[in-house]
């Protein structure tokens, strides 16, 4: 038995398979938003092809907190000295104004230590496009009522992610 098994063939992982399928499609891993970084950005599930907003570097960095707060602006530090990049989620929602109609019900200040309760949104739902000026900071709140009153939810939209055969 154990012989047997030894001589079938390795099968390839779902996730390889959907990798080499949006790599021979022509398609490319959007960078990561963070000003100053020029990495791919970290995959969520290549079921769906969908991405983080950031590279893998940029999200460890920020989440153990390895940048310098200066002019209101976090730069990354490797090693103690700043790489150059500036990391683009706020920690806040950017909605505290009602800038989407209705008022974050959070105050702006109570977020430390609720970071990983905040979103990137894609102003014009393109995942792939993370240039800075298309991406805000959102509560989980803010961003589900966005999505559900711009029909983002919806599978039928331009935008909306395809499931992918295999």
């Amino acid at each position: 038995m154990t012989a047997l098994l030894m001589k079938l063939p390795k099968m390839k992982k779902i996730s390889d398979i959907q990798r080499e399928k949006f790599l021979t499609q022509g398609r490319t891993i959007p960078k990561c938003v963070n000003h100053g970084c020029d990495n791919d950005c970290a995959f969520r599930n290549w079921g769906n092809w969908s991405f983080k907003s950031e590279c893998s570097s940029c999200m460890t960095a920020r989440k153990t907190n390895r940048f310098n707060l200066r002019d209101g602006k976090k730069y990354i530090t490797r090693r103690g000295k700043e790489t150059g990049v500036v990391i683009h989620k706020k920690d806040y929602c950017e909605n505290h104004n009602g800038e989407l109609g209705f008022i974050c019900g959070w105050n702006r200040d109570n977020w430390i230590g609720f970071e990983s309760g905040l979103d990137l949104d894609h102003l014009d739902g393109d995942h792939d496009n993370n240039i800075p000026e298309n991406v805000k900071t959102y509560c989980k709140l803010c961003h589900g009522r966005k999505s559900i009153m711009e029909g983002d939810c919806s599978s039928h939209k331009g935008s909306a992610r395809k499931f992918n055969d295999l």
